[in-house]
């Protein structure tokens, strides 16, 4: 009894197992249900993919100044136009156009592009001349994370009618993306920024000289303009908010809200921005303004029939393999039926939360696999077949396996091989193996293993 319930047990972690690698695990952190599993991560020979061409922004500005070298941003209506002066400055300065720079440039893009969770992407940049090309796939987000990344990611808080600096991104500690509950249930998105000690300082007197004054019958009459002082939060060159503060902040924190959802969709758009807000904020600003000079789209040439074919073709194999064990050995068969069921279960599981890239070489990867695991478990049940007893059980699942450590060890040196391969088809059929060989060990070193021996032990029980 003893031994059925361990063998059940077996069959019940395989079946969870498999229900959260097919369908997936769907969780409500806020009101809303989503699927706690990463995303496949597709190639951009499923999705397409989009080339885009940045250059340095050699443009100027007019700088204006009064009499006394002071900058302004116009010409007040009533002044003596005379004792302003207008220069036409360079939107970058001959001192940050360098290769250090440019190569500083592409890191941040890198980290930018990597941390926005971009699935696939490629930045190359010109030492020389600057010039940078960005490969991205083609999804919905495409557009929105290549402008969010090019950004040159400035932030500012500046006094509202004067234009003085009172902090800068120089203060950021960090940058994050909460979110809460407001009193009808709809779920709010921030931004939270975190300012270092002395940014923290300098933000707490902002907020001490920038309160906001309630207004009263007798101040309506009398208004002074101290009541009214506010300041303007700039990101990028653009005003995000313009306000005053409520009460001094002392724990050094900004927090902004990125809108409040009232579903899924809506949701995901205002934690996205926060997203995008935050992962510039922790990476420094470009030392350099670009402009996209041009963006072209290359469509995918794989047909999505093809797709479907593939998949339908490994799934048929599938079947063929399990209806073959099961016809031949009976028991034994269905047993390690679930065996491969477990393997492909385990590898989806690893290349989810390893973002593994998916290409049309990872289906086959995928089918190499299982024909692999489908070879290994036909060389155990041929031997159990010779032999069922429990000492030959307990010998041969480990034997077997140690038998084909040279066709292990073949598979695992093509897999890192390929892994270090830049071509994404190739890296992806790389990462696909290994990960696989260590899904098949797993399956079969403690699940088949594990049921089998349940199986034949029972006869002690």
């Amino acid at each position: 009894m003893k031994n059925k319930l361990k063998l059940l047990f077996y069959i019940l972690i395989i079946v969870l197992i498999s229900i959260i690698a097919f369908v997936g695990v769907y969780t409500s952190k806020t009101q809303f249900r989503d699927n706690a599993l990463p995303k496949y991560s597709l190639s951009s020979e499923f999705t397409g993919k989009r080339i885009t061409y940045l250059q340095v922004d050699d443009s100027t500005s007019d700088v204006i100044k009064d009499k006394d070298g002071n900058v302004v941003d116009s010409i007040p209506e009533d002044a003596n136009k005379d004792d302003y002066t207008t220069e036409k400055v360079p939107v970058n300065s001959e001192e940050v156009l360098n290769s250090d720079n440019y190569r500083k440039i592409k890191e941040i893009l890198d980290n930018r592009l990597g941390q926005f969770g971009t699935e696939y992407y490629l930045v190359k940049v010109d030492d020389q001349t600057g010039d940078i090309v960005v490969e991205l796939e083609e999804n919905n987000s495409t557009d929105t994370l290549l402008q969010s990344a090019v950004q040159k990611g400035d932030f500012s808080i500046v006094d509202s009618e004067t234009k003085e600096v009172l902090l800068d991104r120089s203060h950021i500690a960090k940058a994050a993306v909460v979110y809460g509950n407001n009193e009808t249930g709809a779920v709010v998105v921030y931004l939270q920024i975190t300012f270092d000690e002395e940014g923290k300082e300098k933000f707490a007197e902002i907020t001490r000289n920038y309160v906001e004054t309630e207004e009263t019958e007798d101040s309506e009459d009398s208004e002074s303009e101290e009541d009214h002082k506010h300041v303007s939060i700039i990101f990028s060159g653009t005003t995000m908010l313009t306000t005053g503060f409520e009460s001094e902040i002392t724990n050094g924190e900004l927090t902004l809200s990125m809108g409040t959802a009232t579903s899924n969709s809506a949701l995901y758009q205002y934690i996205s921005n926060a997203s995008i807000y935050s992962v510039l904020l922790n990476n420094p600003e470009f030392p350099i303004t670009y402009k996209v000079t041009t963006s072209e789209y290359i469509n995918s040439n794989i047909n999505q029939n093809i797709i479907y074919f593939a998949i339908g073709a490994i799934a048929v194999i599938c079947a063929i393999v399990v209806i073959y064990l099961i016809a031949k050995y009976k028991t034994n068969g269905l047993i390690c039926s679930l065996g491969i069921v477990l393997e492909i279960a385990i590898l989806l599981l690893l290349i989810r939360y390893t973002s593994t890239v998916i290409s049309l070489g990872t289906l086959s990867a995928l089918l190499v696999l299982v024909l692999l695991e489908a070879y290994c478990i036909i060389k155990i049940l041929n031997k159990i077949k010779e032999n069922n007893s429990y000492e030959n059980v307990a010998n041969v699942t480990i034997k077997t396996y140690l038998d084909m450590i040279d066709l292990i060890v073949v598979f695992l040196i093509i897999a890192i091989v390929f892994t270090f391969m830049k071509e994404v088809a190739i890296y992806s059929i790389g990462m696909t193996l290994f990960y696989g060989i260590i899904s098949i060990a797993i399956t079969n070193l403690i699940f088949v293993r594990g049921m089998l021996l349940a199986k034949y032990n029972t006869k002690n029980d």
